[in-house]
């Protein structure tokens, strides 16, 4: 929401004396009612309402004296909230912001709402006190201003319910600036806003921060799926791969939940895959014409396990669903999954959430008068998929596409009775393997402490590298740094990497950013954090597309010319990381042992 020009500033002098901040916007004008007009405020207050405090444990100063007043004891105050997970152009700020709703009763405004943001706003509870002047404070030192910059917030928006995001302009980080009056202060500020355009997009940020240490052991699992909601879990049968996507899908419910207790939450789908599986038609469903007329009549949809399970996870978008795909190399994917593999590629970040093009087209016919709706058949299956009015809409208008919450995880044996996969596959996945047997685990509890999951942890919001690279630059600049060294020993080979999978190092590093404390709770030095996670996704998206016969693999093998590269690029990141627990370089050992056979593949 765009907030009033120079109300949120510091450091701008004016030759008249006037001008100084408000510290506040109102929400909406027009009299009588005062109805909230400004774009984006409807998702400002929704989220204060989340994040509300008890009135009593904040105060601000009211009136042209600045006397302190607690918000319990002025009427007009409505609302306080407390921010935790605040961004200002994308970063992650240390230290929390106090937002007021105020409901105005002066003669000339009566009834009208509006926010306060004043910098001087203060909120104790017992031991706890946070100020708005020490926010400022760390803003000053995130962005290494001086005490006297001149800067000021534009705009103050709310995601997911709980993030506060401010997009800010730094006009002159190591004094203030002059200007003659607010008039031209104001001009000269709109075109700097006007030149920023959407460099300060609030929806691809990180949203989440010092993540519980108990979802430590499973980052791969939560950071992966984030990058790429379609994940491949490989490895010898029994290892718990249809289990952890069970338990995933589990660990987004509160423990004491009828859905936690369930064998099967609600958001947990299993699908077997058959070996006589050539199209699509298991999965998403077919139509049929048994009982139709020659003018069409009677025609109808049966739909697949799949289709239905997109529906149900249309209606409840702020709940991540899990589709597990067991055995799914049983019969060729690229055959019965052809449909999804292709739309997973159009998936786009927008301003209302990751949108992709439809998995099932509307199809239309012609009415008696000529009008064109949607064919009886379509209207039908749309129908019986759901009866949310407003999936329903959605589906007859847009076709029905996959929903930015549902994730798509496949469990992969490979032996003689399996397909192996094509580039195209792989392309399209992240690959984690479970070849690891702990036969301690699993005595104590019947479910995985993995701790709460949410939209935050496992949604991604960015599906491309440019919706990360500008608010992370100096990380991203490492990864690319990384991956021309990499993808530089696999010149001359078909392994080459190209845009796709640079924009899932991008995603997949920057969305490991919040992990960043060790199993004790301590800081991790963020240059180990980026390595580890190149350690990772190198494994997750170059090495296991490698495969052939001394002919085709040798130039990467001989000498342990990849080995070596990727060890040098990563101490490079990190000079202390600790190369001999790597899991690429122990991969690439594995596969180098295999070529002795004459021939070697990730795959085991």
């Amino acid at each position: 929401m765009n907030i009033d020009l120079s109300s949120f500033a510091f450091g701008s002098i004016l030759e008249d004396g006037v001008g100084t901040p408000s510290w506040g916007t109102a929400l909406g004008q027009g009299r009588p009612e005062y109805y909230i007009t400004r774009d984006g405020a409807d998702e400002l207050v929704m989220g204060m309402v989340y994040k509300s405090v008890p009135l009593s444990y904040v105060s601000l100063p009211l009136g042209r004296g600045g006397r302190m007043y607690n918000c319990s004891e002025v009427g007009t105050i409505q609302l306080a909230s407390l921010f935790d997970k605040v961004f200002v152009n994308g970063q992650r700020i240390g230290y929390p912001f106090i937002m007021i709703l105020q409901k105005e009763d002066s003669a000339s405004h009566s009834g009208r709402r509006g926010i306060k943001y004043t910098d001087k706003a203060e909120y104790k509870m017992e031991r706890v006190y946070y100020t708005n002047a020490q926010f400022v404070d760390a803003v000053h030192k995130k962005f290494e201003l001086s005490e006297n910059a001149c800067w000021f917030v534009y705009d103050i928006s709310v995601l997911n319910y709980e993030e506060l995001h401010m997009k800010a302009i730094f006009v002159n980080k190591e004094e203030n600036e002059e200007y003659s009056n607010s008039r031209g202060r104001s001009e000269e500020w709109t075109k700097l806003i006007e030149e920023a355009g959407d460099s300060y997009s609030i929806s691809y940020s990180n949203n989440i921060s010092n993540p519980d240490i108990k979802k430590t052991s499973f980052r791969p699992y939560i950071t992966a799926i984030k990058s790429k909601p379609f994940l491949l879990l490989a490895g010898i049968s029994g290892t718990g791969k249809s289990r952890i996507v069970r338990e995933l899908a589990r660990a987004c419910w509160d423990v004491d939940s009828e859905e936690y207790k369930a064998h099967k939450p609600k958001n947990f789908e299993m699908v077997q895959v058959k070996p006589n599986w050539h199209d699509s038609s298991e999965l998403l469903g077919y139509v049929s014409r048994i009982g139709a007329d020659k003018d069409g009549n009677g025609v109808t949809f049966v739909a697949g396990d799949f289709l239905k399970f997109i529906a149900r996870a249309w209606e409840e978008p702020e709940v991540p669903y899990f589709l597990c795909l067991d055995e799914m190399n049983l019969a060729p994917v690229e055959q019965y999954f052809a449909e999804y593999l292709s739309v997973v590629e159009s998936r786009k970040a927008t301003e209302e959430g990751v949108v992709t093009d439809p998995i099932l087209n509307v199809s239309y016919e012609e009415d008696k008068v000529g009008l064109k709706r949607p064919i009886a058949w379509y209207r039908n299956l749309v129908n019986e998929l759901t009866s949310d009015k407003d999936v329903k809409e959605r589906f007859l208008k847009y076709g029905i596409t996959i929903p930015q919450n549902l994730i798509v995880i496949g469990t992969v044996n490979m032996d003689e009775t399996t397909f192996s996969f094509s580039r195209k596959v792989l392309d399209r996945a992240m690959t984690i393997e479970m070849n690891e047997v702990d036969l301690n685990g699993g005595l104590t509890t019947h479910h995985e402490p993995i701790g709460k999951l949410g939209n935050a942890e496992l949604v991604g919001y960015a599906v491309e590298g440019v919706d990360v690279y500008s608010a992370n630059k100096d990380v991203c600049d490492k990864v690319i740094a990384y991956l021309k060294v990499v993808n530089g020993k696999l010149e001359g080979t078909p392994f080459k990497i190209a845009y796709r999978t640079r924009n899932e190092f991008l995603l997949y590093v920057v969305n490991n950013l919040p992990y960043n404390k060790d199993a004790e709770g301590k800081d991790l030095n963020e240059n180990f954090v980026i390595a580890r996670a190149l350690d990772e996704i190198t494994n997750m998206k170059i090495l296991s597309r490698i495969e052939g016969d001394e002919t085709k693999v040798s130039k990467l093998f001989n000498n342990d010319e990849l080995r070596n590269t990727i060890k040098a690029a990563l101490t490079n990141v990190w000079a202390e990381y600790d190369t001999e627990k790597s899991i690429s370089l122990a991969k690439l050992q594995e596969m180098k042992d295999k070529l002795d056979s004459g021939y070697t593949s990730f795959w085991s």
